[in-house]
């Protein structure tokens, strides 16, 4: 009942605002409309409460919150602008509020509340209407009713789009290396490549399937430059031609970044229930224009130890490209001049070890039994001395990347993705309901595809191009003993050193006992 000062009815006002509304439900018109109507009524309003972006059709904590307030005698009245706003789970949503009016109409015969009041504004409906459950009833099944057929209109019209005229259906962020653009025939929008991230993309996936660079550095990096995440704030803002400055950019993680760079999104595919949209013969099309080609993409998903959920399976539930048994494990030179480094008398490789805990470059034959004084040489001296020779002659050179292309034949991720297709495909046939003539087809349709691939040529050519640094700018960006050899190695072959010179100290250092071979 109302506070000792205060005797007026205790009201809690209920809104709901689904993902998809227009201004005529706006949470401040359903405020404004049922204060009013409070006031008329003398309650007074104790509570709002606010489901924001959820549907009707699920169930909702402030709603429970309100119909818990009715129940344990902290409202009097739960007043909601509309049925609808309510529930749209059809009369099992009226079950808990149902049981709480009930508990409190008992409460009220035993003298310890009073009776509890559920109002619809705008439905004129109210609990204590002798035909309150009957029109309720009927009203929220309409609503329920109401709620599914436009949630069929709608899961309809993007399955039209998807997979029919190849439109974007919206609903999540355009992914990382797209952006929306209207569609050519003027009805919806399409998506095309965004320079400025596609170009991220590949230059990101080079950097991985390197192998010199950690994720979780590579990771960091994106951070360290502030780029945006596919569902930031900031990226959202600059698709919308808005200033980011100061917006949240999200962070990259090694989980939100195996996620980008193993998505058959970046094939340019589309999933819809689960599946990928395909052609007729079931292989998947690229419905947008595909950011990397499925060979890299299968690198990438094996550098990255990739592994698919159920609904990452691909057509009719087959795995991806299968991962090679032996996975080449990650090595780390001792030193940047370890394997480069040989012994000037017998041409043997210098190894690391250490004399008096100071690394130094020994000649290994005496290991081997054979007979070579074995010159030795301290580590950090001659790392040093050969670094500064290279970037003191080299370091203006620019640096290189090797690509090795491959132009036309079958690229074998594809023809393994259409002899996956065509198992698949064998087997529904032995089932009881198979569909006989559509599998016939496309089995038929499979094997002319796989001959057309097959009688393709192929045609492979490496490239050297430049990366836009010089080797000096390359050797500063990472402190990383695997990146400076490989640095080192675009200027020189290999280093020589000879015998220490008598007279000279053990850990004296002599340039003169060095020679460098330079690649020509």
């Amino acid at each position: 009942m109302g506070s000792v000062t205060d005797n007026r009815l205790r009201a809690v006002l209920y809104l709901r605002l689904s993902a998809v509304s227009d201004d005529s439900t706006s949470l401040d018109r359903q405020e404004r409309d049922l204060r009013e109507h409070a006031g008329r009524k003398g309650w007074h309003v104790t509570e709002v409460l606010v489901d924001e972006g959820i549907s009707g059709r699920k169930a909702r904590a402030k709603a429970a919150e309100a119909v818990r307030m009715i129940a344990d005698d902290e409202a009097d009245v739960l007043a909601v602008w509309k049925l609808d706003r309510f529930t749209r789970m059809g009369y099992d949503g009226l079950g808990a509020l149902s049981q709480a009016l009930a508990t409190r109409a008992e409460g009220a015969k035993a003298g310890r509340c009073i009776p509890a009041l559920f109002v619809a504004l705008h439905d004129g409906l109210n609990s204590n209407q002798a035909a309150f459950r009957m029109i309720a009833g009927v009203l929220s099944e309409v609503a329920r009713s109401e709620a599914e057929n436009a949630a069929a209109r709608i899961a309809n019209s993007i399955e039209h789009r998807k997979t029919r005229t190849h439109k974007f259906a919206g609903g999540s962020a355009v992914p990382l290396g797209y952006r929306s653009v209207p569609a050519p025939d003027g009805t919806g929008r399409i998506l095309v490549h965004d320079d400025e991230e596609v170009a991220l993309i590949r230059d990101v996936a080079a950097r991985i399937l390197s192998n010199i660079e950690s994720l979780t550095g590579i990771a960091a990096d994106l951070n360290k430059r502030g780029v945006p995440t596919s569902r930031s704030l900031a990226r959202r803002a600059l698709r919308q031609g808005l200033p980011a400055e100061g917006l949240d950019t999200g962070k990259w993680t090694v989980s939100t970044f195996r996620n980008v760079w193993t998505s058959d999104v970046l094939l340019g595919r589309v999933v819809h229930r689960g599946k990928f949209v395909s052609d007729a013969a079931g292989i998947p099309l690229a419905v947008w224009p595909p950011i990397l080609d499925r060979s890299t993409l299968d690198a990438l998903r094996v550098r990255m130890n990739w592994k698919p959920r159920k609904d990452q399976r691909g057509p009719l539930g087959l795995p991806p490209a299968p991962k090679p048994k032996v996975q080449p494990t990650r090595k780390r030179a001792a030193r940047i001049l370890s394997s480069v480094a040989f012994c000037g008398l017998c041409d043997s490789r210098l190894y690391v070890t250490t004399t008096s805990g100071t690394p130094i470059y020994k000649c290994g034959s005496s290991w081997n039994g054979e007979k070579c004084p074995s010159p030795s040489i301290t580590a950090d001296a001659l790392d040093e001395y050969v670094a500064a020779r290279v970037l003191a002659v080299a370091g203006e050179w620019p640096e290189m990347a090797t690509e090795t292309i491959a132009s036309g034949g079958a690229p074998e991720a594809t023809l393994a993705e259409i002899e996956a297709l065509l198992r698949e495909a064998s087997v529904a046939m032995t089932e009881d309901d198979a569909q006989v003539p559509e599998l016939l087809e496309r089995i038929a349709g499979l094997k002319a595809r796989r001959a057309d691939l097959r009688a393709r040529p192929v045609t492979v050519e490496t490239v050297s191009k430049p990366t836009g640094r010089t080797l000096a700018e390359a050797w500063d960006a990472d402190e990383g003993t695997a990146w400076r050899r490989s640095v080192l190695l675009w200027a020189i072959d290999h280093v020589r050193v000879g015998p220490r010179t008598p007279g000279m100290g053990t850990r004296a250092f002599d340039e003169d006992r060095v020679a460098i071979y330079w690649n020509s």
